[in-house]
């Protein structure tokens, strides 16, 4: 009885041991990974070399996982599994984990572009995940799916390159200018002539409603009460306008016109992420 169940146990440990090599062997991901079945092994292993050899040059990995369906993996969106997968497989390069995966759920037809750690969203800013996208979904409508997943890789590389050099693929925002009003002669002229008619009017309207003098022919009539009149003089009051020029505050905020700036990436991952997603 107790050599039967010796036996036992060392059967249960064995079985304990195979399921968990299993489950490490299933846990290794690659550059590329085809659960799907899109590509042929000869095109697969070309792609994952190259995709190798890209995140190596510039310390950032380059990641393609392809499903069946990624609701049998995570119950939720494939924003979600594509940051699961990243996280569960220690995707990345460096402390800062950076990479970029893109991530494609066959049964909907969903894709999500992934971009993780300091450097990755620096060289894949939500512009920049918007143009890696476009390098392959023309591919993927025809269902070429080993040319999508080439342009993804290459374009990755391109992008990368340009943020080392500090140039990443970004759009530039320029600050908005108040538009000045433009000059116009004919304009000019027309206010003019108007002005003059109008103004005209009302002048020769006052002149002659003011007209109302008769002449007299008797002294007496410029006398009022007896008044004498000794002497006569006009005085003048000279009116002193003075003028301030009021000088306008400078623009606030350190914009100016003809400026602009970078529209930069949103972090919106739960794992220092950012994502952009869709339909191919």
């Amino acid at each position: 009885m107790k050599k039967r169940f010796v036996l036992s146990l060392l059967l249960a440990l064995a079985l304990l041991l195979s399921l968990g090599s299993l489950a490490h062997a299933e846990a290794r991901i690659d550059f590329v990974t085809d659960e799907a079945g899109l590509l042929t092994d000869s095109r697969r292993q070309t792609l994952r070399d190259r995709a190798a050899e890209v995140s190596e040059q510039y310390g950032c990995g380059v990641y393609i996982v392809v499903v069946n369906d990624h609701t049998r993996y995570v119950n939720g969106s494939i924003e979600t599994f594509a940051e699961t997968v990243f996280d569960s497989y220690d995707l990345g390069y460096g402390e800062a984990k950076n990479g970029v995966l893109l991530a494609m759920s066959m049964a909907e037809r969903d894709f999500d572009i992934y971009a993780h750690g300091s450097f990755g969203n620096a060289a894949f800013t939500d512009y920049g995940k918007g143009q890696l996208a476009e390098s392959f979904l023309d591919n993927f409508i025809q269902d070429d799916w080993a040319g999508g997943f080439r342009d993804f890789i290459e374009t990755s590389g391109s992008m990368m390159r340009q943020a080392k050099e500090g140039n990443p693929v970004d759009i530039w925002i320029s600050d908005p200018v108040q538009p000045q009003p433009r000059f116009s002669l004919g304009k000019l002229l027309a206010s003019l002539g108007i002005g003059c008619v109008v103004g005209g009017g009302i002048v020769g309207g006052m002149k002659h409603s003011m007209t109302t003098a008769v002449r007299q022919t008797r002294a007496e009539n410029y006398l009022v009460g007896g008044v004498k009149l000794k002497a006569q003089s006009d005085q003048f009051v000279n009116r002193v306008v003075n003028r301030h020029v009021i000088p306008r505050n400078p623009p606030s905020g350190g914009s100016r016109p003809g400026g602009g700036h970078f529209g930069g990436t949103t972090i919106s991952g739960g794992f220092g992420g950012s994502h952009h997603s869709g339909k191919f």
